[in-house]
């Protein structure tokens, strides 16, 4: 039958049985959407952002799925998302998903977060509505009917409504920014993790060859891995590597360990000796692999005859989800241990090649990282965790922080920007002499110039929009919320005559604003590369959403910050926004805020002056992170 015929018999169908729910969500088809404004009496559900911005924009009323749930329950799909993904830990089926003392289970934690709370918050609306509209018949993509099954018996799929591929993970698409042209010009593009896979070998290989020099080892000196850094982003840190009596190991397998000039000669520069699946990998270990992964194989088998207990691990608020995600999460698990047989050999083999005196980690979250970390107790090499970010310290963030990484919960060593985490880390239980205040390596280059700081002659946004980790952040509201936020910063510098410049996240999933701007201003301009610092040092203001830490590269340049505030995420209030460095501001707000702070001097210097106070009490050792983290490495016993 035609699409179009089924579409049309569909609907026929609907303008005859007023009670029928609609159930529109990504996957969906779309097509001749305008005669679902016919006059029936159905009711239709948008689930996410897109669907509703397509009824939207085709004046189609509707409901967004997001209606049905509290604040309350938003927060419980979060907690549930994080107790579920430690599924790993319990007693009855950890041995299953262990190899060579290494919890394969632990390794998807990362990414099976994100997938869950995805998944949960639609789970949970598709319930709260199979309640309020139990007499309804719906109709709805093959991942909504599979769901409302649980609830209804009264469904009916789109036709031409396809199961979603399982092949669509996350992590198995690599997002890609790359610059072209002109300095401030890119295109963001998505290739395969196989892909990405073949062009990282041929860049290993390129490594290799050109970096043969590098790879002379002082048998007197210290060995320290370090794990998934970026040269650029710590370019003081491997400026600072020559001067050390460290010999520096570098292993990345997420990104490339040179991707251009600037990354290669920096670590040409810094002698660091770069290990990659090239240099680790021969006939053997290709054997151990393939054996490890038949071992694994037999032990999947045994994991998921376990049905009571992924039925009663798998659930939300008393309700069991297994049924519909069994299929699902049983391929993504087997797909990715047996990816991780691969990872944790090679990783093994590195430490079996050289003698690691500590291993230097930026998160205990990563795959790579939870590798390095298990493997390293095993052999009683200590590992430290650097902090990589601006800490939301507070008690309601603990949750997210774990979720990030960010807390020392396995390393032995937690190397914090300063007092601020210090203190929070403490007040968390963490013992003190864990805690090591050593400073920032990512802040050491930047530094105030009278120069630049001169100009001040335009207001600087620094967006950061809503994650796909969070269950507050998927909903419409603040999406909306944060591309209202960008609109008003737009026409307001507008209004005020005050040039405008914006620079989005780094992260290949932020929202590129430029349709926004451009819609009220084509003057302004909108950077999507490059280090920020340069251009906080050269603005008369900073303004941020939420919180980032970018605030803190304001408050070394001695720049006034004003944070508009959009997501209601329940974490609490963290330091910096109450210690008066930055104002604090939101939507209803910010027109009075904005025009108080660019006409009152006086209010500028005290910003500055308290939010130069608070980088103090954030950074230890300003300007000498790099040297304080080395000295700390070296002395380490």
């Amino acid at each position: 039958m035609e699409k179009n015929q089924t579409v049309k018999l569909v609907f026929k169908y609907m303008n005859n049985n007023p009670k029928f729910v609609i159930l529109f969500d990504s996957i969906s088809d779309f097509n001749d959407l305008d005669e679902m404004n016919s006059k029936n009496t159905s009711k239709i559900i948008s689930f996410d952002y897109e669907t509703h911005k397509i009824l939207k924009d085709k004046k189609i009323n509707h409901e967004i799925s997001d209606s049905y749930l509290s604040k309350k329950e938003l927060k419980t799909i979060q907690k549930t998302a994080y107790l579920v993904s430690e599924w790993f830990n319990e007693e009855e089926i950890s041995k299953y998903v262990s190899y060579q003392g290494v919890n394969v289970g632990s390794l998807i934690q990362d990414e099976l977060i994100n997938i869950l709370v995805n998944y949960l918050k639609k789970f949970f609306e598709l319930y709260k509505i199979s309640k309020l509209f139990d007499s309804f018949t719906f109709l709805g993509s093959y991942t909504c009917c599979e769901i409302m099954e649980n609830f209804s018996k009264n469904i009916m799929k789109f036709k031409n409504s396809k199961k979603e591929s399982f092949e669509q993970l996350p992590l198995d698409s690599i997002k890609i920014k790359m610059k072209i042209g002109t300095k401030n010009h890119s295109i963001k593009f998505g290739i395969s993790k196989n892909l990405f896979k073949k062009l990282k070998g041929i860049s290993e290989t390129s490594t290799k060859l050109l970096l043969s020099k590098n790879n002379l080892v002082e048998e007197a000196s210290k060995n320290v891995l370090i794990i998934e850094f970026n040269p650029i982003q710590y370019q003081s840190f491997f400026n600072q590597m020559p001067n050390s009596n460290v010999n520096f190991f570098m292993y990345n397998r997420r990104r490339p360990p040179l991707w251009n000039f600037q990354s290669y000669n920096l670590i040409k520069q810094s002698g660091c000796i770069v290990e990659t699946e090239n240099s680790l990998s021969d006939t053997s270990i290709k054997k151990i692999i393939s054996s490890g992964k038949l071992r694994m194989e037999s032990e999947i088998l045994k994991l998921f005859s376990k049905e009571s207990f992924f039925k009663s691990i798998f659930s939300i608020d008393g309700i069991s989800f297994w049924s519909t995600f069994k299929q699902f999460f049983q391929e993504f698990f087997r797909k990715r241990a047996l990816e991780f047989i691969e990872e944790i050999e090679l990783a093994k083999k590195l430490m079996e090649k050289y003698h690691f005196s500590s291993i230097l980690i930026l998160s205990e979250v990563g795959s790579n990282e939870r590798i390095a970390l298990q493997l390293a107790h095993q052999k009683q090499i200590p590992v430290c965790l650097l902090q990589h970010g601006a800490i939301y310290d507070t008690t309601g963030g603990y949750d997210m922080n774990v979720a990030q990484g960010a807390i020392p919960l396995k390393s032995d060593h937690y190397l914090c920007w300063g007092k601020i985490t210090e203190e929070y880390s403490k007040n968390l239980g963490i013992k003190s002499e864990k805690i090591h205040s050593v400073g920032s390596p990512i802040f050491d280059r930047v530094k105030f110039d009278e120069q630049n700081s001169s100009k001040n002659d335009y207001v600087l946004l620094a967006t950061s929009g809503p994650t796909q980790e969070d269950a507050s952040d998927l909903t419409v509201e603040i999406i909306e919320k944060n591309m209202d936020a960008i609109k008003k910063v737009c026409y307001l510098a507008t209004k005020y005559n005050k040039k405008l410049i914006i620079k989005t996240h780094p992260s290949p999933d932020e929202l590129d604003p430029s349709f926004i701007a451009k819609q009220i201003n084509s003057e302004i301009k909108v950077i999507k590369e490059g280090k920020i610092s340069p251009l906080i040092q050269s603005c008369e203001l900073l303004i941020t959403i939420d919180f980032t830490t970018v605030i803190l590269d304001a408050h070394i340049l001695g720049k006034p910050v004003i944070s508009l505030t959009v997501k209601d995420n329940q974490w609490g209030i963290p330091t910096a926004f109450k210690n008066n460095s930055c104002l604090v501001t939101d939507l209803e707000k910010f027109n009075d805020d904005l025009k108080n702070i660019l006409n009152n001097e006086d209010l500028k210097n005290q910003l500055i002056i308290n939010g130069v106070k608070s980088s103090k009490e954030y950074l230890s050792n300003q300007n000498n992170g790099s040297k304080k983290l080395i000295r700390f490495l070296e002395e380490l016993v």
